[in-house]
């Protein structure tokens, strides 16, 4: 009979693989044997996520102080925390040393093909993140890296002297197979390799007619953009465009340029492109309307914009709720904004657990539920009810709906529907309802 150390690379690969999720039992495999420990390297090290902090004896200093194995990572889950922030916001040597040594040790990931770039986000008011510093560590990015994850919402207004992120952005993007983009500035640079001369002034994105051809093109498959800002951010509603004050860059403006540029077959290989952006709505007495995010998706076969109703439980509640066309879900504001992403989530499968992205299918935008708690969950843990269940409840019919529209041209807010037959009518001084006519 055979024993385990007889057995082949291939088999104890796959034992490797299948031990990720226990890292105990991986690692100490690992030190079995030197065969035993060259097979393992390559799983415990194919995919790194890190934290960033400013001691040094953290894992981020202990793992940059050791690059030996870096050519075995095929992806990198970068996370700058608060402390990093601050460090950068009082100009600590130390932050800067810190992000110089993730930058070295970035540059000899040789291998890799997936990045990830986050930053944590502070429970009440937080450190924002320099411009300087994303950019650094995008260029420091060998040339394998064809998929980037970057999550930079709560990026500090960048100025005319500093570092341009959608510039490093757009550096790469001929190359990238796939790009998942939230931010809070955009601007030009991100589509300037593609087609130099499709420029933008600082009040309007467009694709200028003359041109019919793109001077570069991009191998580009799956592209996610969230222009979405938290409520309680100043900017209001929509993303700002770099180094031009408050004045706003809209969904349906960029899913446009976009839409051009695929059309002049500046992305050849593209299979799914979605801009998520965030429509407030205008008040009203009877409070009936709702703001709205708004998916403007483009794959082969449907160009549409999906417009998903949302609001705030109320009072000093982080629960919101998001309506579908089956059902009101609940979470934070983070898990709601990663649920409207839908297909084009960042996420595993496979049992390499490499980082890949599933083809929406053609019926429409599918909301990615997985994290959400269902209405009667949030009405069973905390009591929630709102004005439109009670309305609907009466009129026994669905008021408020999703709608999906052809085109990028639907801007606009929903309302809730009076349905025939019936009114608004005052109920108190501040608050209105709907009653038989």
């Amino acid at each position: 009979m055979n024993t385990i150390a007889q057995l082949p690379n291939e088999i104890l690969l796959d034992i490797f693989e299948r031990l990720r999720g226990e890292t105990c039992n991986l690692v100490s495999a690992s030190k079995t044997c030197r065969r035993w420990h060259r097979l393992a390297s390559t799983t415990i090290y194919r995919h790194i996520s890190l934290s960033s902090k400013l001691r040094d004896e953290t894992r981020t200093a202990r793992f940059a102080a050791s690059v030996t194995q870096c050519d075995l990572v095929q992806s990198f889950d970068l996370r700058i925390t608060q402390v990093h922030l601050m460090g950068f916001s009082i100009l600590s040597s130390d932050a800067f040393d810190r992000l110089m040594e993730l930058c070295d040790v970035v540059t000899s990931m040789q291998n890799m093909q997936t990045f990830t770039l986050s930053f944590e986000k502070a429970a009440g008011q937080g450190f924002t993140a320099p411009s300087a510093t994303i950019v650094s560590l995008l260029q420091s990015l060998p040339q394998t890296v064809v998929n980037l994850n970057l999550d930079c919402e709560c990026m500090s207004c960048p100025k005319l002297n500093q570092p341009h992120v959608c510039e490093a952005i757009g550096a790469l993007l001929p190359r990238l197979r796939s790009l998942r983009l939230r931010t809070s500035h955009l601007c030009s640079g991100l589509l300037s390799h593609i087609s130099p001369q499709a420029t933008l002034d600082h009040e309007r994105l467009e694709f200028p007619l003359g041109i019919s051809r793109p001077t570069a093109t991009s191998s580009l498959e799956y592209l996610s953009v969230c222009l979405v800002l938290r409520p309680e951010s100043g900017l209001a509603s929509h993303t700002n465009l770099c180094y031009s004050g408050h004045r706003p860059m809209q969904g349906a403006r960029l899913s446009s340029t976009l839409l051009a540029l695929h059309k002049a077959k500046a992305f050849p290989s593209l299979r799914q492109f979605a801009v998520i952006g965030r429509v407030d709505a205008n008040p009203t007495p009877q409070n009936d309307n709702w703001n709205v995010f708004k998916v403007r998706s483009l794959t082969k076969h449907s160009m549409t914009t999906t417009t998903f109703p949302w609001c705030a439980r109320g009072g000093s509640s982080s629960l919101y709720m998001l309506r579908d066309d089956k059902e009101d879900w609940f979470g934070s504001f983070d898990e709601i904004t990663s649920a409207l992403e839908g297909s084009l989530l960042w996420t595993k499968r496979g049992i390499r657990g490499s980082h890949v992205h599933l083809i929406c299918s053609d019926s429409g935008w599918q909301l990615d539920t997985s994290r959400l708690a269902s209405r009667s969950s949030v009405i069973d843990r905390f009591g929630v009810s709102f004005r439109l269940w009670k309305h609907e409840e009466a009129a026994r019919m669905r008021l408020l709906h999703i709608r999906t529209a052809p085109g990028f041209d639907d801007t606009a807010a929903s309302s809730q529907i009076v349905p025939d037959g019936w009114r608004w009518v005052p109920e108190g001084p501040w608050n209105w309802t709907i009653a038989t006519a």
